[in-house]
């Protein structure tokens, strides 16, 4: 199974604009514990390389059943 990272990011300077990233990992991620365990670097690369966002919340699993399906 392909586990993905899902994780919301809002604007800094608009909090109430959000949207939901997704990151697919290689097959070499084949657990929940592999994918938390580089699922904190990822985001942080992302962050870093866009400022004026901020992750709020984020998991790793597959894919939401639904876009309306809360992280």
């Amino acid at each position: 199974m392909l586990y993905g990272l899902y994780f919301l990011t809002c604007l800094a300077e608009n909090p109430a604009h959000c949207v939901t990233r997704v990151h697919l990992f290689s097959d070499e991620v084949q657990t929940p514990q592999q994918c938390l365990s580089v699922a904190q670097p990822q985001m942080a690369a992302w962050q870093n390389a866009h400022g004026r966002w901020r992750v709020t919340h984020f998991r790793c699993g597959r894919p939401p059943k639904s876009d309306g399906t809360r992280i």
